[in-house]
């Protein structure tokens, strides 16, 4: 538009100029034509500086493209965007490229995240079955010790069938392959099957659970909600001491419904609480886990629609489930 503006005005100029000189001095002599030459040449170098103008924006513009290319691939801070002709380009550009970004780096993370899991998964197969082969060894070569062996075995069995079942779980929840058979039931019910659950766990450490609260109904898929809160109530029953007492306190509003664990350990650091959901992660590495059920806690409470929150002393952990009402989750939803 700038362009084709210039083009017109230009004429016209040396048309009303030429006018003017011819207006003061009709006659057709050598003065007259130096001044139309004088107004030609002026016009002309008026032309020539608009357009080296025009030219040195236009190449100011391509190197602040080319930097901000730049800027946006050395992951930099995003220039500001300035309104000009390559301004829509430039936005474009720079959405294209964060977009493209991020996708690449979700897929690097996903990668790394899927390689540390089959060498977890590789090492809880492979430290199973070597204690099975070393306790065959045993057997063979210590016949007098056959039901001790017989025994570890199935310990170790039983752990890698226990192992396996979670990923199944696990796998199930990722791939979105679990119907929920939501029906109604109490809460305090579901923590009273969690506690039997974990009988033997708790008489080993002389532990009892203390419920407290009003009680209140869920909807929800009560066999999967089941295994959510036994994982829970397990991770609180082994980071207390002997002989503690595990809380579980029933609360419930306007807003949501609560079942929160609260445990007497040596509490979870800042670190620790950023990982503990992490999938085989463990705070102690020689612990008898697997380092998932916190983390199919988690994926079990999220189908629901929950959360789990967390927080943390020196004096113990609370591990609070959270399920938002319905009418609540709409509101929160529209606003």
């Amino acid at each position: 538009m700038a362009k084709a503006l210039r083009t017109f005005i230009f004429p016209v100029s040396c048309f009303f100029g030429t006018c003017i000189i011819l207006y003061f001095n009709p006659r057709l002599d050598w003065i007259i034509i130096l001044w139309l030459l004088a107004l030609n040449i002026i016009l002309g170098f008026a032309h020539y500086l608009l357009h080296k103008r025009e030219e040195k924006k236009l190449l100011d513009d391509i190197d602040q493209l080319i930097d901000m290319l730049h800027c946006l691939e050395q992951h930099e801070v995003r220039l500001p965007l300035k309104e000009d002709i390559f301004g829509v380009l430039r936005d474009e550009i720079c959405k294209s490229l964060v977009s493209q970004r991020q996708i690449r780096d979700e897929a690097v993370r996903a990668k790394e995240q899927l390689k540390r899991n089959m060498e977890d998964i590789t090492h809880q197969i492979k430290t199973a079955l070597t204690a099975v082969l070393l306790l065959l060894d045993l057997m063979k070569s210590d016949p007098d010790h056959l039901p001790e062996y017989w025994e570890r075995m199935r310990q170790e069995i039983e752990r890698l069938y226990e192992f396996s079942d979670l990923l199944l779980k696990l796998s199930s929840l990722d791939a979105d392959a679990v119907d929920l058979n939501k029906t109604s039931f109490p809460a305090k019910e579901l923590v009273i099957d969690a506690e039997m659950s974990l009988e033997y766990l708790m008489r080993q450490k002389s532990i009892s659970i203390e419920v407290s609260g009003d009680d209140f109904t869920l909807e929800a898929d009560r066999a999967w909600l089941l295994q959510a809160l036994i994982n829970v109530v397990k991770n609180a029953v082994e980071a207390s001491p002997q002989g503690a007492t595990v809380y579980v306190l029933l609360h419930q509003n306007a807003v949501f419904q609560s079942i929160k664990v609260i445990d007497s350990g040596p509490g979870i650091s800042r670190e620790d609480k950023r990982r503990i959901f992490e999938r085989f992660y463990k705070r102690n590495p020689q612990s008898p886990g697997f380092g998932i059920g916190l983390a199919l806690a988690q994926s079990i409470v999220r189908q629901h629609g929950g959360e789990i929150l967390v927080s943390s002393s020196g004096r113990g952990s609370e591990f609070e489930l959270r399920f938002y009402l319905q009418p609540c989750k709409e509101k929160r939803l529209v606003g």
